[in-house]
């Protein structure tokens, strides 16, 4: 299927019942609570989701999302690209209490009313799948601390250098 205009609101047991298929592209800028996370909004996600019924009968949305987005680094507090590749695995449920029901190792999507923001799925998705610490390789970062004590050490042996009290000991 060719690449298409995602839609804002979808109806995921509608969608599933047809068992149709969802690919595009989102702007990470349209993404508020993902945004809060990262150093800038720039940047887009591919988006592949299909929608179909296992042989239970469950609804369910299966895909793949893939980005690049800037975080910063806990290291040096520059910001990093990171790329983020994470697969979409969940049962299309109405309530928690059938979430509660679903078989080990399948998460829910809990839908209590149609039409959803499919912009809110996928930025469930990817907030699950950043890396919870973003640090550069080590030959590319200079941490921030060993910088400061650094600076520490230069203030000091400054301080020591230049006594003002040096003049009262030549009193004595």
């Amino acid at each position: 299927m060719q690449e298409q205009q995602l839609p804002t609101l979808i109806a995921p047991f509608k969608l599933a019942r047809q068992g149709q298929e969802l690919r595009g592209v989102v702007s990470v800028n349209g993404l508020e609570r993902l945004a809060t996370v990262l150093s800038d909004d720039k940047g887009h996600i591919n988006v592949l989701l299909q929608f179909g019924k296992d042989q239970q009968g469950s609804n369910l949305v299966r895909g793949h999302l893939s980005t690049r987005v800037n975080m910063v680094c806990q290291r040096c507090m520059k910001p990093m690209s990171v790329n983020v590749d994470t697969n979409v695995s969940l049962a299309i449920v109405a309530s928690e209490e059938r979430a509660m029901q679903l078989p080990e190792g399948l998460e829910a999507l809990i839908v209590e009313e149609e039409p959803m923001a499919l912009a809110r799925m996928i930025e469930d998705e990817l907030m699950l799948a950043l890396p919870i610490v973003t640090l550069h390789e080590n030959r590319d970062c200079e941490p921030v601390l060993k910088k400061l004590q650094e600076e520490t050490n230069v203030i000091e042996q400054a301080e020591k250098k230049v006594n003002p009290f040096a003049v009262l000991s030549g009193l004595k």
